[in-house]
Order: structure tokens, then sequence, then C-alpha cells
């Protein structure tokens, strides 16, 4: 496991961080971000918006290498915007798609020991219940003899 610990800096101009002092391209990506919702608050669209911001960005001489070398790029990232509600709901998604692997799986095992405590109850020999497991699971050998050594429990 791994935990990891980001820190975020708001880039916007009018938050003036000092990195925007210290960082030429940052500077300019905040003040071509910038442009874009400028125009957008102006009622532009967003295509209309990036394509308007691009080509101030080549009159001021902003992102000039980048835009010659990745406009297009930068143009179809931009224009299909992805944002932080985004990213929080594919992190969402992420998390309940574990959740559901892990619920999965304590369920397996679940059954797998009510099945051993049932064979045991009713006195099923260790290779046929081994082999209930095996089939009733879907489980390799190795994986259903584990199962069956840790539940298999005769008092």
């Amino acid at each position: 496991m791994l935990e990891l610990k980001v820190k975020v800096i708001n880039i916007n101009p009018l938050a003036n961080h000092p990195i925007l002092d210290i960082c030429r391209p940052l500077h300019e990506y905040s003040w071509f971000i910038q442009r874009i919702r400028d125009y957008m608050t102006q009622g532009g669209s967003r295509e209309s918006a990036i394509i308007q911001a691009m080509k101030d960005c080549e009159k001021e001489g902003i992102l000039m290498e980048f835009i010659r070398e990745h406009g297009t790029e930068a143009f179809n990232m931009l224009f299909t915007e992805f944002n932080m509600e985004d990213a929080l709901e594919i992190r969402g998604e992420e998390r309940y798609s574990e959740g559901v692997e892990q619920g999965i799986e304590q369920g397996i095992e679940q059954g797998i020991k009510a099945l051993v405590e049932t064979c045991l109850e009713l006195g099923v020999s260790k290779k046929d219940t081994y082999l209930r497991i095996q089939q009733k699971f879907s489980l390799e050998e190795q994986i259903a003899q584990s199962y069956l050594d840790k539940y298999w429990i005769q008092s």
C-alpha cells in the first residue's frame, strides 16, 4: 500500500502564487486558461474560447512552442474539460468497484466456511468436502485445499 499526500497549489492568476513568478511555463499556462475562462464568461462557447485564447497566445508569444507542437492535442484535451468533479466521480466509482470485489471475496469465504461446517455436521468425508468446495466455487485445487485446511476442524 502507498499513502500519498499532495499539496495542491492554486495557480489561477488572481491567486498570485509565488510559483507563477518562478516558473514561466506555469505562468503562461495559467494565463492561457484564464483567457479561456474570460471568453466563456463573456458568453463564448468553450470551443470558440479555446480557439480565441490560442490566437491570443500566438499574438502575445505565450506557450508558442507547446501550441506549435501539441496544439491539436491541447485543444482536444481542453475541449473535453476534465475537472475536479469528474475526478471525484471516477474515484468514487473505483472505490465502489473495490468495495464490491472485497464483498464478493468475503461472501465466497463465508460460503465455503458454511459448506465445510455443514459437511462436518453431516459426516461428509474430507475428500468429498474438498471436491464440493472445488466444484461449487470453481476454484483451483490449491485454493480449494487451502480453504479446506482452514475450516476443517474436527472435534
